[in-house]
């Protein structure tokens, strides 16, 4: 990593949920906030279950950067800026009455975006795997999230339940000591 790169690093979680909050703020459908919101509130949710399941058994770390000191500062800021902004344009763009495989590919871009996003954070050291997640292993999450975002919007109910059988998967697979929880 170069002496250029390291400098800007640190700025750059603060530039990510900056540029989500203007492409929300200006591209969003703010009128209809409300009906985005349970799919917002799903998202947090899902993402502060993960960071407590995975307290004592990280399979993946944010470091250091400008206004967010450590792990869990930097899961506040992502819970509470970059996604409110990407539930709400996510969904308020979503193709829903297309053809099955330009919903798939809409997806599919999403989640790439994000991988694309989360490789240059791993390049420059704001994140790291542990406990054998991978880049593989993102990037079905990245897909599980939003195919968990469309199926929340139209079937919540179904969204949950496939949440909680993803968890018991990850828990299972990655041998997550739950016993270990306070």
């Amino acid at each position: 990593m170069g002496k250029a790169v390291a400098v800007v690093a640190p700025y750059m979680p603060l530039v990510l949920s900056f540029f989500c909050l203007i492409a929300a703020w200006r591209f969003g459908d703010w009128r209809n906030w409300r009906k985005y919101y349970s799919s917002l509130i799903f998202t947090i949710c899902v993402d502060f279950m993960i960071s407590i399941l995975l307290y004592n058994h990280s399979l993946w770390y944010f470091h250091k950067a400008f206004l967010a000191p450590n792990h869990t500062i930097a899961d506040f800021l992502i819970a509470f800026t970059n996604f409110p902004a990407i539930v709400l344009l996510y969904l308020s763009h979503y193709p829903y009455h297309s053809r099955l495989l330009k919903q798939i590919v809409y997806m599919i871009v999403w989640a790439g975006s994000f991988v694309l996003i989360e490789s240059i954070f791993l390049y420059v050291k704001l994140l790291s795997y542990h406990n054998g997640w991978n880049l593989g292993w993102s990037i079905l999450v990245w897909i599980f999230m939003f195919f968990g975002l469309r199926l929340h919007d139209t079937k919540p109910l179904w969204a949950w339940l496939f949440c909680f059988v993803t968890s018991i998967f990850l828990i299972i697979y990655f041998q997550i000591p739950i016993s270990t929880l306070k």
